[in-house]
């Protein structure tokens, strides 16, 4: 399910937002919180897990920058403009 590609899965399967949640909590707590920039792709599904991710994050402590729909270059660029 996690490779070097990021998390992977069949959504509602493999990945639903009980699990994106606590995966990004998880994530947020290694963090210590501070700041994560948040991007989507196109797919139908962003939403739902945007919105998990979201709650993870901020369960941890973490603040949250919500960029939308966003390539990675640009994703980048805010988390290094950022420093996040």
């Amino acid at each position: 399910m996690i490779g070097a590609s990021g998390v992977r899965g069949i959504v509602g399967e493999d990945l639903d937002p009980e699990l994106v949640a606590k995966f990004a909590a998880a994530f947020g707590e290694f963090l210590a919180g501070g700041l994560v920039v948040v991007a989507s792709d196109t797919r139908p599904s962003n939403e739902m897990f945007r919105y998990a991710i979201f709650a993870g994050l901020l369960s941890s402590g973490c603040e949250v920058v919500d960029l939308g729909i966003c390539p990675t270059p640009s994703l980048q660029l805010m988390v290094t403009g950022l420093e996040a």
